[in-house]
């Protein structure tokens, strides 16, 4: 069921597919102010922001993309700010040069709906997207959606931020190099046990999710023999990023190693029991 959105108070259809944190984020692909094409694929190895509004051409559509560019300049070069609406390219072009907009990239959905309608985001009414913004991880994991529910108001920055910054966290690398650097003392034990386990809970259940379903459809030998191979693979990153841990902790490290060892082992044995089938 989509969000109950109003635009200056009056309620307005919104129609797609409603983006919720913890799924896959689809690819999608916009125009660049170039007119060139671009894919959400193509910033894989980035945090991603994603800032959706209406029109460039409207005051608050226009604070929000330079609250945004300010932030992007704060962020770094690990998080990169996407802002997407239906305006043509040559107006997004024309308001950034006009407003010294540099840091984030806007990219337009006006030819086939596209980004819209995968992430429900679409007013069809008005020919619009609504106002929202959509925070995903370099596993290509959404971590974070808002749906303004009144779409003459601002979202919150300061959230979907601080969401884009916990991201850096959840991916396998930054991980993994946390565990390496840990030190002795029990809050940065207790923080790496944190990640881990935040890790664990939002990575496991997405390979369940997105894929199980398809193999009981019938994709049984192709998408199983993917699956298996991607869950001995996440077994052996955290396999490893435990092996590390130990060294500091082993007492607690080594009752969690035994859980994680055990669930995926019985993972493995059912992608093996389902190639056979």
């Amino acid at each position: 069921m989509m969000k109950e959105i109003t635009f200056r108070g009056e309620p307005v259809t919104v129609t797609g597919h409603e983006t919720q944190a913890g799924q896959i984020a689809p690819d999608f692909t916009l125009t660049g102010t170039a007119l060139n094409p671009v894919k959400l694929s193509d910033f894989k190895d980035k945090v991603k922001i994603i800032s959706v509004f209406p029109s460039i051409d409207t005051g608050v559509c226009a604070l929000q993309t330079k609250r945004f560019n300010r932030e992007a300049a704060k962020l770094g070069d690990d998080i990169v700010i996407l802002c997407v609406s239906k305006d043509l390219p040559f107006a997004q072009s024309r308001f950034c040069g006009a407003e010294g907009i540099d840091r984030v990239i806007t990219l337009s959905d006006y030819k086939d709906n596209e980004f819209g309608e995968k992430y429900g985001f679409l007013l069809p009414e008005l020919g619009l997207l609504t106002r929202g913004v959509i925070v995903v991880d370099k596993d290509n994991v959404v971590q974070y959606v808002e749906y303004v529910k009144e779409v003459a108001e601002e979202p919150d920055y300061n959230k979907a931020i601080e969401e884009a910054k916990s991201a850096l966290h959840y991916a396998t690398a930054d991980l993994t190099a946390k565990l390496e650097n840990i030190g002795l003392t029990a809050e940065q034990t207790e923080q790496t046990l944190s990640i881990l386990k935040n890790h664990l809970e939002k990575r496991l259940p997405l390979f369940i999710k997105d894929h199980l379903t398809r193999i009981f459809e019938g994709e049984k030998l192709e998408l199983s023999d993917i699956l298996k191979n991607q869950a001995e693979i996440f077994t052996d990153e955290v396999k490893d990023a435990l092996g590390t841990l130990a060294d500091k902790t082993e007492e607690v490290s080594g009752k969690l190693s035994d859980k994680v060892e055990k669930a995926f082992g019985k993972i493995t044995e059912f992608f093996n029991s389902r190639t056979q089938v």
